[in-house]
């Protein structure tokens, strides 16, 4: 091979050289960029936490009484309707009471006529004209007839319907002029001052509640009506079948009735903080990677890499975890991206839409 030849010949590798190791250099650059992960990053920081139960529940009133007629007869008065209030003793209605008085006029006969005998018997039995086992007769009837004026007294009495408590008619049964029989059925009265909602929690809890906690009630289909409440009471037994505790929350009067209170029968949610802490510190719980019982995140390198690190968890609410061991403040932990992202892998930042935060587009060098 001539001179000329060679020379050609090795001006020709020398060129294929350079191109080839330019090719692997821009393939080395992008497979650097294509590792980086673009990832949200957010600070470890300091705050307050609470811990809480959420359980479903239904708002009962305590004090809500089905009235029923103690007497057979037709209304001749009940002019109530849903919605009217009434006082404690206020009148319901009140039922025919003819021949309940009839019968208190004839009780009322018969108990005079015993009287006029028993005092002739006792005369007669004074002067010795008449013997012990008459006066122990006429003072039987006496006493007969007395209990007979009673009754009928009585039976006049229930002739009239009464309220047992003060509060507001909820449910009507009859209309006036109605027949109706002792043990029928007449209003529903319902005091709204006395609403609960009850709730069952795990036994394990039962050392955080105390009665007077504070509990947050909202209703789940009417989200509006919110308000707190606080714990009235705690059974004194636990439920050996399910493990839980029945806990009774109270509602004030401003969250019952009306256009944005609680109504009885409503499907709530109630909330119990079981423990507070203030002062500590915070991680986002989108950060958090649970591996059966181990919590880790991915801190934030100043090398832009990811570095997985165990830490120790404490309470927890719906956003957020406190950190016990691990962290610190001001550390930056992967809360979106993390997903499939490994230890000292390169990561880019980027904001919640995928733009890079140092303005680049996460593809220097090539």
């Amino acid at each position: 091979m001539s001179l000329q030849s060679r020379i050609l010949l090795l001006s020709v590798l020398l060129v294929g050289g350079c191109d080839r190791a330019r090719a692997e250099s821009d393939s080395a650059t992008e497979e650097e960029v294509e590792q980086k992960t673009p990832i949200v990053a957010q600070q470890v920081s300091r705050g307050s936490i609470e811990q809480a139960l959420t359980a479903a529940s239904t708002i009962e009133a305590e004090k809500m009484v089905t009235v029923h007629a103690e007497s057979t007869g037709r209304l001749i008065s009940f002019d109530l309707e849903e919605g009217d209030t009434l006082k404690k003793g206020a009148s319901v209605g009140r039922i025919k009471y003819d021949s309940q008085a009839a019968t208190l006029d004839r009780a009322k006969t018969s108990l005079e006529k015993a009287k006029r005998d028993l005092d002739i018997v006792e005369r007669l039995h004074a002067q010795g004209h008449a013997s012990d086992d008459e006066l122990a007769t006429a003072r039987l009837a006496y006493e007969t007839a007395s209990l007979d004026v009673g009754d009928s007294k009585r039976n006049i009495r229930n002739t009239r319907v009464t309220a047992p408590f003060g509060g507001t008619v909820t449910e009507r049964f009859v209309t006036k002029g109605a027949f109706v029989s002792a043990g029928a059925q007449l209003v529903t009265i319902t005091d709204f001052d006395t609403l609960v909602a009850r709730v069952y929690v795990p036994e394990r809890e039962l050392d955080r509640l105390a009665v007077g906690q504070p509990a947050f009630v909202q209703g789940k289909a009417a989200r509006s009506r919110q308000g707190q409440g606080t714990i009235k009471r705690i059974a004194p037994v636990v439920d050996a079948t399910t493990g839980t505790v029945k806990v009774t929350v109270g509602l004030p009067a401003e969250l019952a009735g009306g256009d944005q209170g609680f109504l009885p029968g409503m499907y709530a949610e109630v909330r119990l903080t079981t423990e507070r802490k203030d002062d500590v510190l915070l991680v986002s719980k989108r950060a958090l990677v649970r591996e059966d019982d181990d919590v880790f995140v991915f801190t934030v390198q100043p090398d832009d890499t990811a570095k997985r690190v165990k830490i120790d968890i404490g309470l927890e609410d719906a956003e957020r975890a406190e950190v016990l061991s691990g962290l610190s403040e001001g550390q930056e932990v992967v809360v979106t991206g993390q997903a499939g992202l490994s230890d000292g892998g390169k990561v880019v930042l980027v904001d919640a839409s995928g733009e890079p935060l140092d303005g680049s587009d996460g593809s220097e060098g090539q």
